[in-house]
Order: C-alpha cells, then structure tokens, then sequence
C-alpha cells in the first residue's frame, strides 16, 4: 500500500513538472511588458526652404553707357563720378551741350540735398550755438552755389563760356568756403566735408564738360 502511494505521488509531481515545462515552451516569458519602450526620437524635419535675397538693381553707374558719353567723361577730373551722376539724367541727345546742361542740373540737384542737410541740423536743438552759425554760412553758400549753377545752365544756349566758367567756378569756391569755416576751429569737424568734397568735383566735371563746348 505504501509503495502504491509513492508510485502515485511520483506520478502526480511529474505530470505537473511536464505541464510546466509544456507551457515554458508553448508560451515564452515576454519580456518585453516589462522592459521601458524606447524613447521616441524627435522627428527631423527637412529646413523650411528659405528664398535667396532678390538681388538689388544694379547701380546706374554700372550701366552701360553710350560711348560717346564714355568718352566725354573720360576727359574729366573724376570721369567716375561723371558718369554715376549723370546715369538718372541721360538725355536723348548726348553731345557736350546736352550733357553740362544734364551734368549742371545733377549738381543742382545734390547742393539741394546739403542745404536741406544744413537746414535740418540747423534747427536741431543738439546743436551748439557756434556750430550753427558756420551752418548759417554754409546755408549761403549753397545757396549762392545753385544760383550759381542755374545761371551757368543759361548761359550754355548762348554759348557764353566765360560766364559759365566763372558760374561754375564760383559754386566750387562755394564748397570750399563753408568748409572754410569750419577749419577755423580746430574743434569743429565740418558735418558738410564729404558733400562738399563731391560737390566740388561736380563743378570740377562741368568745367572740364564745359571745355569741350564748340
């Protein structure tokens, strides 16, 4: 009897050790329930398309100009210069006429800007007293310096090249005035020097223009 028991507990304990090892291999342990997902790597995104910047215009005075143009500007001091200034004026016709009264009217155009400049820092309250009493006489100056001009213009119609040699010679004498003024005082840096610099080498043009007058 006793050995029968044994028997049947033998029996009992290895058909439970075969279930288990059935279902160790029917259904593998998943490990994974308890393992972390791996994070999730941010999404990389392709960079937005970015334009190129348009390009900017090309600077008149890199236009191609007519030759003859060229080379009337040639035969000045500062034909660069010449050439950039008279690019927004061109006119239709392109003999040295038409071109000092085009070259004229381009300095005209930029003693207005220094006046307006000399205007401005005139009234602005920053400046000293003494800085706006050489402003005062820069302001006559450019003035004179465009009646200058205007009467040089007229005088191409006559042909009178004295009067448009001492007009125009006048108005560089002009420029050189108002920094004039400001050298006096050694302080006193002129705010005028690099317009009156340019301007004088416009008048400097319109002379040498106004040399190829026949």
């Amino acid at each position: 009897m006793e050995q029968t028991k044994h028997v049947l507990l033998i029996i009992s304990i290895s058909s439970l050790l075969l279930s288990f090892s059935a279902e160790a291999i029917c259904v593998p342990k998943n490990t994974t329930r308890q393992a972390h997902p791996p994070a999730r790597l941010p999404s990389i995104r392709s960079p937005p398309h970015v334009s190129s910047p348009p390009r900017l215009p090309v600077a008149s005075h890199s236009t191609p100009f007519d030759p003859a143009v060229n080379a009337i500007c040639e035969k000045t001091d500062y034909p660069s210069l010449c050439m950039s200034s008279l690019a927004p004026f061109l006119p239709s016709r392109n003999n040295p006429a038409a071109l000092l009264e085009m070259a004229i009217k381009a300095s005209v155009n930029y003693t207005e800007a220094a006046l307006a400049k000399a205007m401005h820092l005139s009234s602005d309250p920053s400046t000293s007293s003494i800085t706006k009493a050489y402003i005062a006489d820069c302001q006559e100056n450019y003035s004179d310096a465009i009646d200058n001009f205007n009467i040089a213009a007229n005088a191409i119609s006559s042909g009178d090249i004295g009067l448009m040699n001492s007009m125009l010679s006048g108005a560089i004498s002009d420029f050189q005035t108002c920094d004039d003024g400001f050298a006096e005082m050694n302080e006193l840096d002129s705010p005028f020097k690099e317009m009156d610099m340019k301007l004088s080498h416009m008048a400097s043009n319109c002379l040498a223009i106004a040399a190829l007058l026949p």
